[in-house]
């Protein structure tokens, strides 16, 4: 016998004579939680169970976050932007080095330019013969 006709018989010898035998069936399936037709629920609930862990570890943090004593979180905040600064000016002068021949070659543009300098006023010194300031 199947548990559905096993139910009925026993509603039908449970209940009252007056009662129509439909009754107590309609008040069982109101009574029944149903899903919803959709499967919006049944994902609501498999993503919950999935990723409700997640949320959970989230919410412990921040209220852990919450108890720190927030000048400890600052000067941890400022050592590692201080220790990111120094490490970046590191790898920036590790990069920006100039080789020996880069250096040779700024040495001997420098010394060009202090020559051009150093003719311009000698000649313009050298070049005045009658003019002399000594009146």
């Amino acid at each position: 016998m199947s548990s559905r006709l096993a139910r009925q018989s026993l509603d039908l010898l449970t209940s009252e004579p007056s009662k129509k035998t439909n009754q107590p069936l309609t008040s069982k399936k109101q009574k029944k939680i149903s899903l919803p037709k959709i499967n919006k629920g049944i994902k609501k609930v498999k993503h919950e169970i999935r990723y409700g862990r997640h949320q959970k570890t989230r919410l412990l943090q921040e209220e852990i976050k919450k108890r720190d004593n927030p000048i400890d979180s600052l000067n941890a905040e400022e050592n590692a932007i201080d220790e990111r600064m120094k490490r970046n000016v590191q790898i920036m002068k590790r990069a920006l080095r100039s080789s020996p021949l880069e250096k040779k070659i700024h040495r001997e543009v420098i010394q060009e330019r202090y020559a051009k300098k150093s003719k311009k006023w000698s000649s313009k010194v050298d070049g005045a013969d009658g003019d002399s300031d000594s009146d």
